[in-house]
């Protein structure tokens, strides 16, 4: 018989989520699931996810973005394709630190100069195996989507630990704001 693994669960948060405002094409990766930046950016958003079933969840809401199973380490795109890259509740499930950082490189490499990264994450620095993660985010139009997910815990992703991967990658004009149980960290490719 094996025993259920130590679970922490983070009280439901409450996340308004703001407009995309920039014209050009936005690279969403781990956009399938909820889906929130395809439907908030539509057909502007290549929506990255290696797993089908997360791009077929995200598709129920039909969204008119143009989605791709691909890894975020290698991305089928060419340098500088993007003037927005976001990750958006996808860190945490990017287990292992070697991961985060081939998946920013790649990011990096994709998006276009002076234009920005946009993360948004759950705070993981609890010592038990897995973190359950709730939240209600409200979308610009006035959706309100009811999300939740779980994964490994004990990862030590916080807006620090975060903002420094980003730095070593390349990005700079970084800014954080830090909630409870979640972060934002913007950066500027320059």
């Amino acid at each position: 018989m094996s025993e259920e693994p130590s679970t922490f669960t983070v009280p439901l948060q409450n996340i308004v989520l703001s407009e995309i405002n920039t014209e050009g094409m936005v690279l969403d990766i781990g956009g399938g699931g909820e889906g929130l930046v395809s439907r908030i950016a539509g057909a502007r958003v290549c929506a990255v996810d290696y797993r089908i079933s997360e791009i077929r969840e995200a598709q129920i809401h039909n969204p008119p973005a143009n989605w791709f199973a691909a890894d975020g380490r290698a991305l089928p795109f060419q340098d500088s394709s993007f003037d927005l890259a976001t990750l958006w509740f996808s860190l945490g499930y990017m287990n292992e630190w070697s991961v985060k950082r081939a998946v920013l490189m790649e990011v990096f490499r994709t998006l276009r100069s002076k234009r920005r990264l946009s993360i948004m994450a759950s705070r993981i620095d609890c010592k038990e195996q897995r973190l359950l993660f709730y939240a209600h985010l409200t979308l610009p139009d006035g959706t309100i989507s009811k999300t939740g997910y779980g994964v490994r815990g004990n990862q030590n992703q916080t807006v620090s630990s975060i903002g420094k991967l980003v730095r070593e990658v390349g990005f700079r004009d970084i800014q954080s704001e830090n909630h409870d149980w979640w972060f934002r960290v913007q950066a500027s490719k320059i």
